[in-house]
């Protein structure tokens, strides 16, 4: 039997664990990841939305495997270890937006608040159908609260057109007088929900 080195084994383990997450994490950022509640025994469960509708949540089982040659009879060298540790949580977080995606989009076609944009040509009627469409949240400070999650070529293109429109006063005005509107309804909103409470 080999020897066990059980401080290597747990520095290794533990250098495992952070190239992974830091990989997911990548992918699906801590920040846009939705709240997750451990579920410890059963193999369904269920959510109320805020219409009172009971769902059933659709869970899915997510594994990610990865293989080392060890034909060769050598070990794994540590940039073997983190290259396989990426590969990993890139499997895991691909699988968990994938997840996510489809239950936004399944809301969005509910909710008839699809927008289509035409690639390579957002224009400013589509970011004020963006902000209109959303239902918005505010901080403490009166800032939102949203994010606008997309993939990396839309990201791009909106960069692009922010440099574009940064002096653009008019589009200001109106970005500026559709947050006022959302601020006031989100206001109104928690002034209903303070009065249930």
């Amino acid at each position: 039997m080999l020897p066990r080195f059980p401080k290597a084994q747990k520095i290794t383990d533990d250098a495992w664990q952070k190239a992974m997450f830091a990989a997911m994490h990548e992918i699906l950022p801590l920040e846009i990841h939705p709240p997750v509640q451990p579920i410890i025994e059963g193999k369904s469960s269920d959510f109320q939305r805020e219409d009172r509708q009971i769902r059933p949540l659709q869970l899915k089982k997510q594994q990610a495997t990865t293989h080392f040659d060890t034909s060769s009879g050598k070990g794994a060298t540590l940039e073997l270890l983190y290259e396989k540790a990426r590969e990993l949580g890139e499997s895991i977080a691909k699988q968990q937006w994938g997840m996510i995606q489809a239950a936004v989009d399944e809301a969005v076609a509910e909710t008839g608040n699809t927008i289509k944009i035409k690639k390579g040509n957002i224009t400013q009627e589509d970011i004020y159908r963006i902000l209109e469409t959303t239902e918005a949240n505010f901080d403490e400070a009166g800032q939102p609260t949203q994010r606008l999650v997309c993939g990396p070529e839309l990201a791009q293109e909106f960069a692009l057109r922010e440099e574009q429109w940064r002096h653009d006063a008019a589009f200001h005005s109106k970005v500026a007088e559709i947050t006022q509107r959302k601020r006031a309804d989100f206001n109104e909103r928690e002034a209903r929900r303070r009065l249930v409470d």
